[in-house]
């Protein structure tokens, strides 16, 4: 085994925590933590498990950022072929992901707080269409994402 089969599949990994953690959080705790009816307490649940999954989903963000890059320049990439587009393409994506997942946590998420503890239904609602708004964009750019790095495979 080469350094660069471990690269490659510290970027694999990295994908697979991102990937396999919004479709967790997504599909199975959020869903869970609101069938219980208790607002305050699916809040709550809602926020640590995020706060929880932020912290490895960083992780993996960096982990995918820092063996990408490492992968790009061990292959000396043209970005000026169709390869080099769409490694660009899924570089872009990384970054708008990122600015999503900043987003959502710190504006979206708060502002989703105050709104359900200030009783404001009609903000809570905005708020939380803004959320599903950033869940969509970042589950949907990262599905992307993996669609144009198995185009790269011959």
């Amino acid at each position: 085994m080469d350094i660069w089969t471990l690269v490659r599949f510290g970027h694999l990994l990295g994908v697979t925590v991102w990937l396999g953690g919004m479709l967790f959080l997504g599909l199975i705790a959020v869903p869970a933590a609101r069938a219980t009816g208790d607002r305050t307490a699916s809040r709550r649940l809602i926020t640590d498990v995020a706060k929880r999954f932020g912290m490895l989903g960083g992780a993996a963000w960096v982990l995918i950022l820092v063996t990408g890059a490492g992968l790009v320049s061990h292959r000396n990439v043209d970005f000026g072929t169709t390869y080099g587009h769409k490694i660009a393409a899924k570089m872009v994506l990384l970054v708008l992901v990122g600015v999503a997942v900043v987003l959502h946590g710190m504006w979206q998420g708060p502002r989703v707080r105050s709104a359900d503890e200030a009783g404001d239904e009609v903000a809570l609602a905005r708020w939380k269409k803004i959320g599903a708004g950033l869940d969509a964009f970042m589950l949907l750019a990262t599905l992307v994402a993996l669609w144009i790095a198995s185009s790269l495979i011959p």
